[in-house]
């Protein structure tokens, strides 16, 4: 007998606690009762900002924390039915109605997708899952993942939320006021958020124009020619190659100073090539650091440069027809002083 009473009080208190946290989960509509005392016509109405810095980087991924804030509003009231004054039930699951009518303004179950309408923006997460909010709620963060492709023009970018959400559209309260029968009736509702962001001016690099003309076992000039084709002026840019055999140099920086979008420039670099080098093309990396409009330093991404070394040029084409009459000139000049030494001795 005293287990039977202990599972009547458990049931009790576990009825009597749903009460309170409806507006965490969603029972399945039910509407079967005749008693409907009370009519609060409203709403949640959820409103999103992006927390933090809106301005994001081109060329790679970034985190965008979404906060929802519920503002949910009450359009009007009325009375479906009086209670019976001489009914204490009545009275009393009048007045508990009227107080849980007022959750007509809470979100449930919210959950939210992020999705970019350009080409130029990924979203990489899917649904994700915001909590439940009463009226003047502010949900924690919630995490987007974006990617945001390389030379993607700077400027303002929408993002669309799409949210869905339940909320309590109407409620019931019949039966015994200490045990009263509670029935509630949900609704759905989406709400479609658009965001902006801004993608920061970024300076870009590409190389326009290379030069040169190698030979095994020679130095030469190699000419390189950048051209700044991000939104953003690059300050303070230095260019760099980085050397591998069969090549060499003892000065492998070039100073460039300032470079605003659109602008090229050549550098030049003093380079030695082997004697044991293979006539083909060749490619080097090379780089340029540089300090962006707020004074941040930055690095360009690494870009290959093909370098061509040609055949080796034979003496006779080196010097020329002129070249070696002059030579032979010189060698029978000296044969004969050889000779005529000789002779005088």
């Amino acid at each position: 007998m005293n287990g039977i009473k202990l599972i009547i009080i458990i049931v009790i208190l576990i009825f009597s606690t749903a009460t309170q946290i409806h507006a965490e989960t969603i029972p399945p509509n039910i509407w079967k009762l005749t008693n409907d005392y009370y009519n609060i016509i409203g709403e949640p109405q959820l409103f999103a900002s992006i927390v933090g810095d809106t301005e994001y980087e081109s060329g790679g991924t970034s985190t965008i924390l979404v906060q929802l804030k519920n503002e949910g509003q009450v359009y009007g009231f009325e009375i479906v039915e009086e209670p019976d004054p001489a009914n204490e039930d009545e009275i009393a699951n009048a007045k508990t109605e009227f107080n849980l009518e007022y959750d007509v303004i809470t979100a449930i179950s919210i959950h939210g997708t992020l999705t970019s309408k350009n080409e130029y923006i990924k979203v990489l997460s899917g649904l994700k899952p915001g909590g439940s909010l009463r009226n003047g709620e502010t949900s924690q963060p919630i995490e987007f993942d974006i990617e945001i492709y390389e030379n993607t023009p700077s400027g303002v970018y929408e993002l669309i939320l799409d949210l869905t959400y339940q909320y309590q559209y109407d409620v019931q309260v019949d039966g015994n006021k200490s045990k009263p029968d509670i029935n509630y009736w949900y609704e759905t509702k989406n709400q479609t958020l658009p965001k902006q962001i801004i993608v920061k001016q970024k300076a870009g690099f590409e190389i326009v124009k290379v030069s040169a003309d190698f030979r095994p076992g020679e130095r030469g000039v190699f000419y390189i020619t950048y051209k700044n084709v991000g939104s953003e002026t690059a300050k303070d840019v230095v260019a760099s190659i980085i050397m591998e055999a069969p090549f060499s140099t003892t000065d492998n920086q070039a100073f460039i100073g300032t470079l605003k979008p659109g602008e090229s420039y050549e550098t030049q670099y003093n380079i030695k090539v082997e004697f044991d080098a293979l006539s083909k093309i060749y490619a080097i990396d090379t780089e340029l650091e540089y300090k962006n409009e707020h004074g941040d330093s930055k690095r360009s991404d690494m870009m290959r440069v093909p370098i061509k070394v040609g055949e080796s040029i034979p003496l006779s084409e080196k010097i020329g027809l002129t070249g070696f009459v002059m030579i032979f000139s010189l060698i029978f000049g000296a044969v004969i002083l050889y000779f005529l030494r000789k002779l005088v001795n």
